[in-house]
């Protein structure tokens, strides 16, 4: 077991806290104020493949208040949400209402952190990732990796949403399920859970207000004092044009693909994402001078997998991380090859 999972976890949250939150937020749907017969019967005739084509393809024009519940193992956070468009780019903020003061304001690829001490981290990302205007994979990507199914009507926040799941063709991830607004095509409720039904993650409206437009003052930081400039260049975390160490994976489960590297990660380390569509996990390689904390750990939906190769008299540290299971998470490790 790995002692310091709970420290290396925190840090992969803060260092990327906007990514699971702003994947959920962006999966909503445009408002429409009245409904014609046509809108009616596209919904009835609607499959679990049409429910979620129509909920993505509308996704990025959403003007919509709200607060919503994260849930994830034991743990769970309310967060205020503001979402829209603002001159053809996606706008939002998010303001965590639990423990210490979080913001995420995100003026289209521009994302900038808040932290409690008011210290202001200018994320920049490309479209690629849960960032970009497409948080959830294309129909055609997923449905390599994925059946869909419906669930059936639910009501939730007082709206009755309809239910589809997408369950994995392998084992190699979990099982994905939303309900989704009938009138409005947002995703009231999303949930991961495994294969044998235990939920591992849940983001649940207990607050949503569809408008028809938001102003700009809407998206203003609620921090105190904070003001957001654009960041220098060298500055902003963004992607990296290669790695440090070269290496491969010789054993990637079906559906997911290189989102390329990103983020900041230590000297002489190399990081990857990986995304299927709807979850992804990360791959860490670095030179390290000891071996320490290696195995296995999970909190809540996320899995940490660590090991040690020996390459060209140098010890590196193999570490896979993200919400998929812990058999995948180790053979992908395992999978891992210094070049």
């Amino acid at each position: 077991m790995i002692s310091s999972f709970g420290s290396v976890v925190k840090a992969l949250k803060t260092m990327c806290m906007v990514v699971t939150l702003t994947a959920f937020s962006q999966a909503h749907a445009e408002v429409t104020q009245q409904e014609d017969t046509s809108s009616n019967d596209l919904r009835q005739s609607l499959t679990a493949e049409g429910w979620y084509q129509t909920m993505r393809e509308r996704a990025p024009e959403a003007h919509y208040q709200g607060i919503f519940v994260h849930q994830a193992g034991n743990e769970s956070q309310t967060v205020e949400i503001v979402h829209g468009t603002h001159q053809d780019a996606i706008w939002e903020r998010l303001l965590h209402l639990d423990g210490p003061v979080r913001e995420v304001i995100r003026q289209g690829d521009a994302v900038y952190c808040i932290y409690p001490d008011r210290s202001v981290e200018q994320i920049q990302q490309k479209d690629s990732t849960p960032f970009g205007s497409n948080s959830l994979g294309q129909l055609n990507q997923l449905q390599t990796a994925y059946g869909f199914r419906m669930l059936g009507q639910e009501r939730i926040v007082g709206r009755l949403a309809m239910g589809i799941q997408l369950v994995p063709r392998d084992k190699a991830r979990h099982v994905y399920q939303m309900w989704i607004d009938q009138q409005t095509f947002v995703p009231l409720r999303t949930e991961l859970m495994t294969l044998k039904g235990e939920i591992l993650e849940r983001y649940q409206f207990a607050y949503f207000s569809p408008v028809e437009t938001l102003s700009v003052d809407a998206f203003a930081p609620k921090t105190p004092g904070v003001e957001l400039a654009e960041a220098p260049q060298d500055e902003v975390l963004k992607s990296t044009p290669e790695d440090v160490i070269e290496w491969r994976l010789n054993w990637l489960p079906v559906g997911f693909a290189d989102q390329g590297a990103k983020g900041y990660a230590p000297k002489l380390s190399a990081r990857r994402i990986y995304s299927d569509g709807i979850v992804m996990f990360s791959v860490f390689v670095e030179a390290v001078d000891e071996i320490k904390d290696q195995g296995f750990a999970r909190v809540g939906p996320t899995v940490l997998s660590v090991m040690h190769k020996d390459w060209q008299d140098q010890t590196h540290r193999i570490t896979v991380v993200g919400e998929i299971p812990a058999a995948t998470a180790k053979r992908i490790a395992e999978s891992v090859e210094l070049l």
